[in-house]
């Protein structure tokens, strides 16, 4: 009876993993190899570990909620493709970006290990987007396997929750700048410095680089235009490129 219970269980299993491992697709892979919440496990490793924690998979249109404001959630998330912003509105209906979200970065989770797991902010698709969402309770929690990996999962979530307190910090550093001008420097120069390049990309269009950085659009345009002509910086859309060493800009 007991090795008959057994037989049953590892087919369960079998049938469990084979779903979710299914609905995963070819090109969900590179961002889940890279985030940083899978650091050092093995992609054969992977195949195990996504049905142990739960894994599943949604898809998401152009600017539909990932996660609202009040909503409770024990899941994270794990963006496979498009792009979503972390978003906040005040009172009167203002909003301002708290934060980028690219394939392969994970968000969510800091309201999914608190035991309330109440969003104070919305978690919106900025393009069509797909999730791999995982539940936290089994992230931060062995498995009856004892998945050797599964170590390195939990010490990967712990390095995660300490960069994005590292992130938020950088930000209240942008936007406490005195000046616009200031805080566009600030924020360019910082970007071209993670990128290793004075050419660069930024994850915002205008309207999402004035909400992030607590500008107004139009202020925000004019003082880039006023930069380029300058000759401190140049830009295309999104793509920009820092002209001026540093040294200069303090004088």
């Amino acid at each position: 009876m007991g090795a008959l219970s057994t037989d049953v269980a590892k087919k369960f299993q079998l049938a469990k993993n084979t779903a979710i491992l299914g609905t995963l697709e070819e090109e969900d892979w590179p961002a889940i190899r890279e985030a940083v919440l899978f650091k050092g496990i093995k992609e054969e490793d992977l195949h195990s570990l996504l049905p142990c924690i739960s894994g599943q998979k949604k898809s998401y249109p152009k600017d539909a909620l990932i996660y609202r404001a009040g909503e409770n959630i024990s899941n994270v998330g794990l963006l496979l493709s498009g792009s979503a912003q972390i978003e906040r509105y005040d009172y009167w209906g203002g909003r301002s970006i708290v934060a980028a979200i690219l394939p392969g970065d994970i968000f969510g989770e800091s309201y999914a290990a608190s035991p309330r797991g109440t969003m104070s902010v919305n978690v919106r698709a900025s393009q069509p987007s797909s999730v791999l969402f995982l539940e936290v309770g089994k992230v931060l929690h062995m498995c009856q396997s004892t998945c050797q990996f599964h170590a390195s999962l939990i010490d990967n979530l712990v390095s995660l929750l300490a960069s994005r307190n590292i992130r938020l910090n950088e930000k209240l550093t942008y936007v406490t700048q005195h000046t616009l001008r200031d805080k566009l420097l600030v924020y360019l120069s910082s970007e071209a410095l993670k990128q290793g390049n004075s050419y660069f990309d930024i994850p915002f269009n205008r309207q999402q680089l004035a909400d992030f950085l607590n500008a107004d659009r139009s202020a925000l345009s004019n003082e880039l235009s006023k930069m380029k002509a300058e000759g401190i910086l140049d830009y295309q859309k999104n793509h920009f490129r820092l002209l001026v060493p540093a040294e200069e800009l303090n004088h």
